[in-house]
């Protein structure tokens, strides 16, 4: 692990947050020195341990990780993909350990601080507090997602459907150029996601390709037709909520904002 300085105008976090939420500049300025911090680590590296106390937030600034959980005998399930812009311990304050593990696929970049700063957060800057709290819980909208895919999904619908989230995310962030992004994941990986077995995945993978949606090119992958693709895995991104903060919160914290304003 090394430490490296932050490059505060590319932080995925903040580009993920303003696509959304319009911020004042002293919200910039918090959100940029929590992200003061930064660790870079190597591909396969634990940020997280199932079962370890939190020691600090985390804020994925490049590379990729994975959260998931394991049983006693040594099997995985992957619950889903960390990407760069999120947040790793956003509800540490209230748990002690954590209940799953995070393993980067990648060399990573990540920006850390202490749990305190939450609470700081939320006394001084309740919208972005609040935005922030928003994307986090859109994580749980994913995982109910991906259950959804594994209970139900057929294997080219499920993977058709994971393609087609990883696009959207990564677009947010600025990480899509035509349809092409990196996909840093074995087929093991995806399998342990999908709950399917790498030959199936293998074959999933080959028979999407071959009707033409999309290209592979070592971890290079083309989308060539996100509607069909979409219209495949049977995508419906409502559940990941990209678009805009929900008008109800907005409405009730620019109103909170301007009575602090008429307080002051």
């Amino acid at each position: 692990m090394t430490r490296a300085q932050a490059n505060i105008p590319s932080s995925p976090l903040g580009r993920k947050i303003t696509s959304y939420m319009r911020l004042t500049d002293e919200e910039k300025n918090f959100l940029v020195d929590l992200e003061r911090n930064v660790t870079r680590h190597g591909s396969r590296s634990d940020l997280l341990q199932q079962g370890e106390r939190y020691g600090c937030v985390r804020v994925m600034r490049k590379g990729w990780a994975i959260r998931h959980k394991a049983l006693p005998d040594g099997r995985r399930q992957v619950v889903n993909f960390v990407l760069p812009g999120d947040i790793i311990g956003f509800y540490c304050n209230l748990f002690e350990t954590a209940d799953h593990g995070v393993t980067t696929l990648t060399p990573a970049e990540v920006a850390n601080f202490q749990p305190e700063r939450i609470i700081e957060l939320f006394t001084l800057f309740p919208r972005l507090a609040a935005a922030l709290a928003w994307s986090g819980a859109k994580e749980e909208a994913i995982i109910a997602e991906r259950l959804l895919s594994v209970g139900r999904r057929t294997a080219l619908e499920r993977t058709a459907h994971l393609i087609v989230e990883l696009l959207r995310r990564l677009s947010i962030v600025g990480l899509v150029d035509e349809g092409r992004f990196t996909l840093p994941v074995t087929q093991e990986i995806l399998a342990d996601a999908l709950g399917l077995s790498i030959v199936h995945i293998n074959r999933t993978l080959r028979r999407l390709r071959d009707i033409g949606l999309i290209d592979l090119a070592g971890q290079q992958i083309t989308v060539h037709d996100v509607k069909q693709l979409a219209s495949v895995g049977q995508f419906d991104e409502l559940y990941l909520h990209l678009i805009q903060a929900p008008k109800q919160l907005e409405h009730a914290l620019d109103t909170k904002s301007d009575r602090k304003r008429a307080g002051d």
